[in-house]
């Protein structure tokens, strides 16, 4: 048995982590393109539902933030340090939370 055959035995066999990054990082996006239609709809009726629909979007980033610290409990083995990674989720979790609408509704009315 070679080194590389090692090697294979203790690497991470999934991508699990990177997939759940890559979809809270895409939420963000839409979140960062809802908040824009916001701040640029007049109608405060359309504003109100865009409002509820980022929201929703920061539910949904719980939801993988979520996943990740789950995945990082049942994987022995990481595809990087699990301080990083739990650096990094909380990061990308603080980014959907801190979104003003989230914290305010004076942009409602």
């Amino acid at each position: 048995m070679g080194f590389n055959s090692i090697l294979k035995v203790f690497l991470p066999k999934d991508r699990v982590f990177f997939q759940l990054f890559e979809s809270v990082a895409e939420e963000l996006v839409k979140m960062g393109e809802k908040l824009k239609e916001v701040v640029n709809e007049p109608d405060f009726d359309k504003r109100g539902q865009l409002i509820q629909e980022v929201i929703d979007m920061e539910h949904v980033c719980d939801d993988y933030t979520h996943n990740i610290f789950t995945e990082l409990g049942k994987n022995f083995i990481t595809p990087f340090d699990r301080e990083d990674i739990h650096h990094l989720a909380s990061a990308l979790d603080d980014i959907a939370d801190y979104t003003p609408l989230q914290k305010r509704s004076t942009f409602t009315g």
